[in-house]
């Protein structure tokens, strides 16, 4: 039996973000200095160690060549004692002339495993032009499977009492794949939204039994990509500060900004780690074999208001620098944020409550609404972030796997 320490050190290990969203797609087919290398993915940056499905990465020069690129992949291990975990195919990647990105998959070897491991992925030395140069690595959190099994026994005498009314969460207990919708309407303040956005994501959370679950209250907890977001709640963010190029940087920018990157050392390219948590995800008794789910809790935005929201948990590594700084008493820190140059996520994440239409826009504000009913786990609420000029309204399904 595992006890329930081992779960949480897999748990609380955080995704490794590595910067995996550009700020730009440009090519920069004028440029002849170095020609970065960035090896990066699209998706959260995990996987599970017996999964199967692969996790799909890219590599993308700064701008091509007049004739192909051959380079070998690397995995380097940054847990001591672990290696063979994954397999990168092709294990060479060519890009065909003219082209300056191409792609490839990360595959488990489904190698059991008690840890979490991080692994990074780059490619061999020397490289095989001289002004190649690796900027960005990926890297990747392998963790163990998760299910009922790993928990305390009181954890599963709870979840045997939930069966017994009426509740069977066993199988929600472990890695669950999700799909996630979001639209977000056109927003003015942001060069990068001013189009709006409409994505779909397709990703794997890890769902467990809530501390605070009690005999009379089933609850759980997400502790890896809550409702399939973490990539989109990323790109948020990055979108907010560090690329955005108008206010960050351009002639409106205000001198603050620049001086509290300088000071904790982000760059658009710097390798962070971002990482999200949801607790308090409260399962009712069912009704006529469906089950009414909250999911809502009331935080404190920016202006220190209580508001109601997801109640999303951030962990980033970049804040984290920056209020380590604060806490200290460090005076360019204390007053860049003064001047609102920050990157707490919960200033640029977290604006206005959603379990009501603060908007006053019915064409997009949703009730907030979760529904478990048999294989299917799914949710309906609003987002609204810093730059906002609407609500984006958001749409998630799990599904328990065959």
């Amino acid at each position: 039996m595992k006890t329930i320490s081992k779960l949480k050190s897999v748990l609380v290990l955080m995704v490794f973000a590595a910067a995996i969203f550009s700020c730009s797609d440009s090519n920069e087919t004028d440029y002849t200095g170095v020609n970065s290398i960035y090896v990066k993915t699209s998706e959260a940056p995990v996987m599970i160690a017996s999964d199967s499905t692969p996790l799909k990465g890219s590599l993308t020069f700064t701008r091509a060549y007049d004739q192909p690129v051959a380079l070998e992949m690397t995995v380097k291990y940054q847990t001591e004692g672990v290696k063979d975990l994954v397999t990168i195919r092709p294990a060479v990647v060519t890009l065909p002339a003219g082209s300056r990105s191409v792609d490839f998959e990360v595959v488990s070897n489904k190698k059991e495993i008690s840890e979490a491991v991080l692994i990074e992925i780059s490619v061999k030395e020397p490289l095989p032009q001289n002004d190649m140069q690796v900027k960005e690595t990926l890297r990747v959190n392998v963790k163990p499977y998760l299910t009922a099994e790993d928990l305390t026994m009181e954890q599963q005498a709870l979840l045997e009492g939930y069966k017994n009314k009426g509740v069977d969460l066993t199988k929600w207990i472990g890695v669950i794949p999700v799909k996630v919708t979001v639209d977000v309407p056109p927003t003015e303040g942001l060069a990068s939204l001013v189009d709006g956005m409409k994505k779909t994501y397709e990703s794997k959370s890890v769902i467990t039994l809530s501390e605070y679950a009690t005999v009379d209250q089933p609850i759980l907890k997400i502790t890896e990509n809550p409702m399939g977001l973490t990539e989109f709640l990323y790109d948020i963010l990055r979108k907010e500060t560090v690329c955005n190029d108008e206010y960050w940087y351009g002639e409106y920018a205000g001198k603050y900004y620049q001086k509290m990157m300088d000071l904790i050392g982000l760059t658009k390219d710097s390798q962070e780690t971002f990482s999200v948590s949801l607790d308090s995800i409260r399962v009712n008794m069912p009704q006529n074999g469906e089950s009414n789910v909250e999911f809502l809790g009331r935080v404190l935005d920016k202006y220190k208001e209580s508001v109601s929201v997801v109640p999303f948990v951030y962990n980033y590594s970049a804040w984290n620098r920056l209020k380590e700084k604060v806490d200290a008493g460090d005076e360019t820190a204390i007053e860049c944020v003064g001047y609102g140059a920050t990157v707490n996520p919960v200033v640029y994440l977290v604006n206005s409550s959603i379990d009501s239409d603060s908007w006053k826009d019915s064409s997009r504000w949703v009730e907030p609404k979760g529904t478990l009913k048999g294989k299917k786990l799914t949710f309906q609420f609003n987002f609204d972030h810093y730059s906002a000029t609407g609500y984006t309204k958001i749409s998630v399904e799990y599904t328990l796997p065959e």
